[in-house]
């Protein structure tokens, strides 16, 4: 799972899958075949909109180059990473609460004159 991200009001997520490259060998036919079998594996998995593959390659144990294919796509958010999305939502926006909160309290009380004799005695005290 990704970072979700919304998009004209739906919340997407960024999901992949890696394909065969060994399904990519073989006549036009059984390549689009493949194409189409991972089209739809992702329109399954939730797919919205379109998708596209990825094509690198990596070294192997031998010191060898494999082609590595993946194909990207956008699906909508489960109701789990829904739910984990707005708690961090909700944490994220109570910590900043709680930030402003502390900062307000704290120049309330640096204006105080009492405060200012409290901090001044601390001070002072504070080594004995």
């Amino acid at each position: 799972m990704g970072m979700a991200r919304k998009i004209d009001g739906v919340w997407l997520v960024r999901d992949e899958f890696v394909v065969s490259r060994y399904d990519f060998e073989g006549t036009a036919d059984e390549v689009k075949a493949c194409i189409d079998l991972a089209v739809d594996k992702a329109r399954n998995m939730g797919m919205v909109g379109e998708g596209r593959f990825d094509l690198t390659t990596e070294r192997d144990y031998y010191g060898s180059y494999e082609i590595v294919i993946t194909y990207y796509f956008e699906r909508l958010e489960t109701d789990k990473e829904k739910d984990k999305r707005e708690k961090l939502e909700a944490k994220i926006k109570a910590d900043a609460a709680a930030k402003r909160k502390k900062a307000a309290a704290m120049r309330k009380l640096i204006k105080d004159a009492e405060f200012a004799e409290y901090e001044r005695l601390k001070a002072k005290f504070e080594g004995m």
